[in-house]
């Protein structure tokens, strides 16, 4: 235990160049200002890196920042995106009445893998601003390890697609059978804006990093921002 807190320190407190804490410094001031708000917390969250099979540092520190951008949101009941919060969060009232647990049967193969058997099956009663909240968290993170551990790119890139994949399956199945809850949502401006920000702010973030975009399902997205633009588009009288 001492250790790992001495290893703790010395990552954190290093301002030499190289380091994943020195870089996020120098490269995203918000996140670097959110892993000092919660410094008690990097220990623990270290060891549920290493827990979740995370070796490689970089890709161990963007799983701290992960986790503290979720903490953070939930303090302030918004979602954390480069340091502004946007309502609404998680609240249900915000959201259809769909659950993951309704979700999960009907999502097609193409959409299914680690994401719908672990992380779906887990969190049975989360909603799709549950969903969108771990689509903010890895979309922070995986610029920075594409950037500085290429090699980890692949498993922050397919958890992001992974989530993205069940917002997908979230806005077709509520547009299908669940269409009073699909009208709301688009006419809710805050909970159709976090839907479109935060799903064009991933796809830009994959693309950014090389994955290609026939690896990105976006059909549902897509006709979502387009019927929302559609609705705010102002009108001729």
């Amino acid at each position: 235990m001492k250790f790992l807190a001495a290893v703790v320190f010395a990552l954190f407190t290093s301002t030499a160049s190289g380091t994943p804490v020195a870089d996020l410094e120098s490269e995203s001031p918000q996140l670097a200002g959110l892993l000092v708000r919660y410094t008690s917390y990097h220990e623990a969250l270290l060891k549920y890196a290493r827990m979740q099979g995370f070796r490689e540092p970089y890709e161990m520190w963007a799983t701290v920042v992960h986790e503290v951008i979720h903490i953070d949101s939930a303090a302030h009941q918004g979602y954390f995106i480069e340091g502004i919060y946007y309502e609404p969060y998680v609240s249900p009232e915000h959201w259809p009445r769909l659950r993951n647990r309704d979700i999960a049967p009907l999502m097609r193969a193409e959409e299914r893998g680690l994401i719908h058997s672990v992380y779906m099956q887990s969190t049975p009663n989360n909603n799709l601003g549950n969903i969108l909240d771990e689509v903010n968290a890895y979309t922070h993170v995986l610029r920075f390890v594409c950037k500085h551990e290429p090699a980890s790119t692949r498993r922050q890139a397919n958890n992001l697609i992974g989530h993205l994949n069940v917002v997908e399956a979230y806005l077709r199945i509520a547009r299908i059978s669940a269409r009073s809850d699909y009208e709301a949502l688009l006419h809710n401006r805050l909970s159709a804006g976090a839907v479109t920000t935060l799903t064009q702010r991933a796809w830009s973030a994959l693309l950014a990093c090389g994955i290609p975009s026939a690896e990105l399902a976006t059909t549902e997205a897509a006709d979502f921002t387009r019927a929302v633009e559609s609705l705010n588009k102002p009108r001729l009288r």
